[in-house]
């Protein structure tokens, strides 16, 4: 009896250590430090989308509960979504907006909590509406409520996020972290490459980013006027 108890202790004691030391905690460690990101209202980032030779710039606005609004410009192109945490809307170049269908509402009520802004969902359980599931030391699942799954694998070097999986339909959708920043003690990612699979990718290069800033609650939704 006594060495079976003595085989099972590091078992035991190896399951404590996983509780008080787990992938959201050395992410969240990682990342700055949940004191830290705590302190975090909302962000503002501006970047450029590049797709071969095409090339837009992006502007993105951010709450820390999952507001959001994005806008995407290039010489013909525009585009402008938002989500104020309910509804969502789309307007393309100079049509009129409209509201987000199903599918959309969908990805929108995931996507406010893409790439960085995982850590909003993933640190805080108290805040969160949805589930996080461990899936192994490295795989984190995401899945807030009425949304889809983020599949993030972080890094063993660094514990940031080295990808994030979703799906959009039938399609795969991965995202991968070439790259990071650090903003006021908070780690963002600076190159990010998203890819469908086939042989086209999508580069996003945030140049600036702002912790915090004033933002007025109306550019999360879009009215007929605008």
């Amino acid at each position: 009896m006594a060495s079976k108890a003595f085989l099972l202790a590091p078992l035991f004691l190896a399951s404590v250590a996983l509780a008080f030391d787990s992938p959201v905690d050395r992410w969240a460690n990682a990342a700055g430090g949940r004191e830290r990101i705590a302190a975090i209202k909302s962000i503002y980032r501006e970047g450029t989308i590049k797709l071969g030779d095409l090339q837009v710039s992006l502007k993105v606005w951010h709450t820390a509960d999952g507001k959001y609004r994005k806008e995407e410009q290039g010489d013909s192109y525009s585009l402008i979504e938002t989500f104020d945490g309910t509804n969502g809307y789309v307007q393309q170049g100079d049509q009129a907006p409209h509201k987000m269908t199903s599918a959309e509402l969908e990805l929108a009520t995931s996507r406010r909590f893409a790439n960085a802004n995982a850590m909003f969902f993933a640190f805080f359980p108290e805040r969160r509406r949805g589930t996080v599931l461990i899936e192994n030391e490295n795989t984190i699942v995401l899945k807030p409520e009425g949304g889809i799954e983020w599949r993030v694998i972080l890094d063993p070097q660094t514990w940031l996020p080295k990808t994030m999986v979703h799906k959009e339909g039938e399609r795969t959708i991965t995202v991968a972290f070439d790259s990071y920043e650090t903003v006021d003690g908070i780690k963002f990612e600076k190159e990010i490459h998203r890819s469908a699979g086939g042989p086209q990718m999508v580069v996003i290069r945030f140049t600036k980013t702002v912790i915090n800033p004033a933002i007025n609650a109306t550019i999360f939704s879009i009215s007929a006027k605008d």
